[in-house]
């Protein structure tokens, strides 16, 4: 009688930012109706050691053995073992073909102790597809890489350039917002006031229709009393996944859902005085639906050509950062999606 506990799914997936360069890691658990969501990331590393990786976290975080299906999008970690690499590396004291010693064999090793504790089956999975886990993992695993980059980034500060903060005074605590004013010592020990809009951040789509359509929004901005065309977009509830809010603000401003989502990247509009991050996702194999943004939303829905962006960009038609970067970004994405 198997003592395993079975009907373990683990999907996982890795990414590397350049390669070497710093990585991401990512693993979806799933039991039943239960969802357990793992990441990481590592400051310098490869794309195959992030997929290794994730699929030895994914395995570490069972806590008895179990029957597990494994999915991965790397051939180079399903192949070792569904085509019997490892027993080659092992029987020729971990050297390839080539007689070279095996890359990541510590990775590897810790895979075979874990295989041997579990009962593991190797499945490949096509990337960037239409495999709803398999692509909460790559948004995992990008949005590791770039928390990673900004902690790293962030501790680097050193007394050269990092002012102390002194006293925090909050002035206004409004609906989507805080302003605080600080006062801090600078670099020189001289002191100074900063005044720092305290916001939770948001999410912008850009919505690519089969017919290679933009789906935008027009709407009136009072701050700058005009109206202007962005990308659907809206504001984090506390400890919000990003991903759900882009899909929640695309279906309320637009009406449109979409089953594929893949992250662009994550920007500071404004960071000389406000911390507000929005992450940029784009979104496509869309349907249609019933717009019904929040009470206090007057938008109207617009359709942009794809080939037409430029010229809007050049124009000075759009004006909004988010969707100046968000459309951009998508640009580049579809551009080297097809090489």
């Amino acid at each position: 009688m198997n003592s395993k506990l079975s009907g373990i799914k683990i999907y996982t997936d890795g990414a590397c930012s350049g390669n070497p360069g710093p990585g991401g890691w990512a693993a979806v658990l799933l039991f039943g109706e239960h969802e357990k969501e793992l990441s990481g990331f590592v400051p310098d590393t490869t794309n195959n050691r992030m997929e290794l990786l994730a699929a030895i976290k994914g395995l570490q975080a069972l806590k008895q053995p179990c029957v597990v299906d494994l999915y991965s999008d790397s051939a180079y970690l399903v192949s070792a073992f569904n085509e019997g690499w490892l027993e080659n590396w092992q029987r020729k004291n971990w050297k390839n073909a080539a007689k070279q010693p095996v890359a990541n064999v510590d990775l590897w090793k810790q895979l075979l102790d874990l295989s041997n504790r579990h009962e593991v089956t190797w499945h490949k999975v096509k990337g960037h597809s239409d495999n709803v886990y398999n692509n909460r993992c790559d948004e995992l695993a990008v949005t590791a890489i770039e928390q990673g980059q900004a902690k790293a980034k962030a501790n680097l500060a050193t007394g050269d350039l990092q002012e102390k903060i002194l006293s925090d005074e909050l002035l206004y605590a409004g609906r989507i917002l805080e302003l605080h004013r600080y006062s801090v010592s600078l670099v020189n020990n001289d002191l100074s006031t900063r005044e720092v809009v305290r916001h939770s951040g948001g999410a912008a789509i850009v919505a690519l229709t089969d017919e290679q359509e933009v789906i935008m929004v027009t709407q009136f901005r009072l701050a700058i009393a005009n109206v202007l065309l962005e990308l659907p977009a809206g504001k984090l509830e506390k400890d919000e996944d990003p991903l759900l809010c882009a899909q929640r603000e695309l279906s309320e401003e637009t009406g449109y859902q979409a089953k594929n989502w893949k992250k662009l990247g994550a920007v500071y509009p404004t960071p000389g005085y406000s911390d507000e991050l929005i992450h940029i996702f784009l979104a496509r194999n869309l349907h249609a639906g019933k717009q019904h943004p929040d009470d206090d939303e007057f938008l109207r829905v617009q359709k942009l050509r794809l080939t037409d962006i430029d010229s809007y960009l050049k124009s000075g038609d759009i004006l909004d950062a988010k969707t100046v970067l968000g459309l951009t970004l998508a640009q580049r994405y579809l551009t080297e999606e097809v090489r």
